[in-house]
């Protein structure tokens, strides 16, 4: 999409500030296969794993010339675009701006040829901030993909972006549907769901092996169709009666686990 303005962008009916506003519906962020990325470490992140921006917006204050250093982006870079500070700010989904946004198209990450992959499987997962820290864990856990059910939140949500840390140019993020469902039934023998009560403990069990890790929502935890689809059920002990943990804290568990074994030598 062009946006030929060069002058600072003082109106909300500008096209690049109307352009990121659609993005906020995920709707739009579908059609476009775009995303809004924001704040500085964000955006380079993204930048490094050699996904160029489709539009910059740069808070015009004093800056803006350091932001503009820090992102090894020229002034007069064609995506660059600065804008107004309230207007800015009103454009930012943070209390705090750091004075940068980034629109990316969505990465196309292949998955890995890996004889044993490791998969996260996340099930009616809604909290945004649950998911994204899902995905920061399995990006630093080395799991080859991550596959959603239709009723997960957007992966592309502004509130995954922000807790995932640059997890999305980092990792494939695929729906979960039956074509897959058969296929991993078939190539992967470990097929774990996290539930409270399951009677293995999560450390019991060989993630050494072909393995897909399924993480239900907060509220309902792992379907049924999920449950009966899984090769078994593995649980993190608790002491104290804690009940449990929520989901995020419970993936990264399993899913470093899962690391720390297939770290081993002779794994």
């Amino acid at each position: 999409m062009p946006f030929p303005e060069r002058a600072v962008i003082t109106s909300s009916a500008n096209p690049a500030i109307a352009y990121v506003r659609s993005l906020s519906r995920r709707d739009t962020r579908a059609a476009e296969r775009a995303f809004v990325v924001e704040g500085l470490r964000a955006v380079r992140d993204g930048v490094l794993a050699g996904a160029p921006p489709r539009l910059v917006l740069l808070r015009q204050d004093d800056r803006a010339d350091r932001l503009l250093h820090e992102l090894e982006m020229g002034p007069d870079d064609p995506v660059l675009r600065r804008v107004e500070p309230r207007l800015f700010d009103k454009l930012s989904e943070v209390q705090a701006p750091q004075g940068v946004l980034a629109v990316f198209s969505w990465p196309d990450v292949p998955v890995p040829d890996d004889a044993t992959p490791l998969v996260l499987v996340l099930d009616r997962l809604r909290d945004p901030g649950n998911l994204g820290t899902l995905l920061r864990s399995a990006a630093g856990a080395g799991v080859s993909a991550v596959y959603l059910t239709a009723e997960s939140v957007d992966p592309w949500n502004a509130k995954v972006v922000r807790a995932g840390m640059g997890a999305h140019f980092r990792l494939p993020l695929l729906p979960f549907d039956e074509a897959t469902a058969t296929a991993m039934h078939q190539e992967l023998p470990l097929r774990a769901a996290a539930t409270a009560n399951a009677p293995v403990a999560y450390d019991a069990v060989n993630w050494t092996q072909p393995a897909a890790l399924i993480i239900g929502g907060e509220a309902d935890g792992v379907s049924p169709q999920l449950t009966a689809w899984a090769s078994q059920a593995v649980a993190i002990p608790l002491a104290a009666s804690v009940e449990s943990l929520n989901a995020a804290i419970a993936g990264s568990i399993l899913l470093f686990e899962a690391a720390r074994q297939r770290r081993l030598p002779g794994s």
